[in-house]
């Protein structure tokens, strides 16, 4: 199967229900391996964080010293389940073999991600989706997005990508 590099799709406004009033929103699309396709969304999400580019780890530092002044919680790229007690950077809200909902609700802004797998049709090959969505509570959540966007459309298409490797 060609394997292409991560493509911005539009989004599902399904999904975009269950984050009233967002004001930011877009979706990452690429193509899944056969082995791939065999796994659930939660395994495509793991292996997704667990090999997080080097340079977004950097970023993800700088960001974490930056915020800390205005008192905006720490990030990191791990993904764990907050309704069991973890601190997860992306806390797990709800998931099911074919999509896994990440995000939390802060001062500043809300956010949430959706990584959903599609099977295979006899016209495309399985896929794998990663929605993000941002509803700013205050001037420094929409501050804050504006200066993380250019960023972010980098990120995911490189943390999707890095499912390549």
């Amino acid at each position: 199967m060609k394997t292409s590099s991560a493509q911005l799709v539009d989004t599902d406004s399904a999904l975009l229900q269950t984050l009233p009033g967002a004001g930011f929103a877009d979706a990452f699309r690429i193509a899944l391996s056969d082995e791939q396709a065999r796994q659930s969304a939660a395994q495509l999400t793991e292996q997704m964080f667990r090999r997080t580019p080097s340079w977004v780890t950097l970023l993800v530092s700088i960001r974490n010293r930056a915020v800390a002044v205005f008192g905006l919680r720490a990030a990191d790229m791990q993904v764990g389940d907050d309704r069991r007690g973890g601190a997860a950077g992306f806390p797990i809200i709800a998931q099911s073999d074919d999509l896994v909902q990440l995000g939390f609700d802060d001062k500043h802004l809300d956010f949430r991600v959706w990584i959903r797998r599609d099977a295979a049709t006899p016209t495309s090959p399985a896929q794998l989706t990663l929605t993000t969505a941002v509803r700013t509570n205050q001037l420094l959540g929409r501050a804050y997005l504006g200066v993380i966007m250019p960023f972010h459309r980098c990120i995911v298409p490189a943390m999707l990508n890095g499912l390549r490797s």
